[in-house]
């Protein structure tokens, strides 16, 4: 009896493929008294797998907790070229999932492929940490345990009821019901972009602000129409705003070639100007994020418009000289 055909390796195939039932129904499936099937639940938990129960209607039933299911790969024909780009694929994307529980999933399943595939390769995966490099500075502290519950409800389409502290009006908000619809990564920000039964209208929530997620066991309809690229297209970085705001930059000769090599925002235009330099043009919602950029190329940089960014710019500019003075 192979381990696939043996009644533990069977109970493990239907519970990794999302069965869930009660002793009854497993006993029949399997072959086996109710009592072998409880045995054979306690082994999978003595070895790490984690058995969730339910009762409904009288009856307990039992199922394997999502993060615990496992699908067998069979023979995947990828060539040596594909897995080198998974492993680096890995890299880049964990400079962006490193503070979420995804991280060390990911760099185990590519190394589950690699070991998989059998093959001897031109190249070291073990050297693709060393060879490649990818920014990770900038990133949200994520609670663990809430990011799961975001990204569950996400999937399962189910209401969620969240403790959440906005800190762009200093208000604490507790149990409030929300449907997830998109995960984004913005600039370092880890965002969620939901529908608030509250304002009912879709808003965006600071995942690391979410003090706690739990299910609701209510679940929703995705809204018709919702366009995830529309609704993070005119942003610069992570913020949203309200309407559009047309952004105009001069950007002296030193600063000009750093524009002409890298696109800051999908929108930028670069257009050299005759005295030297460059005129940098594009579109998004929200100025704060284009103020905080700006502020970050010191007086390379000039906002030529809007004109209220500029006044907003010079005068922070002009606290900021004054706090020194105060010493």
């Amino acid at each position: 009896m192979t381990r696939e055909s043996s009644p533990k390796g069977k109970l493990l195939g239907l519970l990794n493929g999302g069965r869930e039932a009660g002793l009854d129904e497993l006993s029949s499936l399997l072959g086996v008294t109710r009592r072998h099937v409880r045995r054979l639940l306690t082994e999978l938990e003595e070895g790490g797998r984690s058995i969730q129960e339910r009762w409904e209607g009288g009856v307990k039933h039992f199922s394997l907790a999502p993060e615990d299911r496992s699908v067998p790969a069979g023979q995947i024909d990828l060539t040596e070229r594909e897995l080198q780009a998974l492993t680096v694929a890995a890299s880049a994307a964990q400079a962006t999932l490193r503070p979420t529980p995804f991280d060390n999933q990911l760099q185990e399943a590519v190394r589950k492929l690699l070991r998989a595939s059998g093959m001897i390769f031109s190249f070291e995966p073990g050297w693709q940490p060393e060879i490649w490099h990818f920014d990770a500075s900038v990133s949200s502290n994520v609670d663990p345990e809430v990011f799961w519950a975001v990204a569950q409800a996400a999937n399962e389409c189910e209401t969620l009821a969240v403790d959440y502290y906005s800190a762009s009006t200093g208000q604490f908000s507790s149990g409030r019901r929300i449907d997830p619809l998109v995960i984004a990564e913005q600039g370092g920000s880890w965002l969620l972009a939901a529908y608030c039964h509250e304002r009912q209208e879709v808003l965006d929530f600071s995942i690391p602000a979410i003090e706690a997620a739990e299910p609701t066991g209510e679940y929703f309809t995705r809204l018709e129409g919702f366009d995830q690229e529309m609704y993070f297209e005119d942003r610069f970085h992570a913020l949203r705003g309200e309407g559009g705001h047309e952004i105009a930059l001069k950007v002296d000769p030193e600063k000009a070639e750093y524009f002409r090599r890298k696109t800051y925002h999908p929108s930028q235009r670069v257009e050299d100007r005759e005295e030297g330099g460059v005129t940098v043009t594009f579109e998004t919602s929200s100025l704060d994020d284009v103020a905080a950029f700006v502020r970050s190329w010191g007086p390379g940089v000039k906002v030529v418009s809007p004109e209220g960014l500029a006044h907003r710019i010079a005068a922070e500019a002009q606290e900021v000289a004054e706090s020194y003075r105060e010493g």
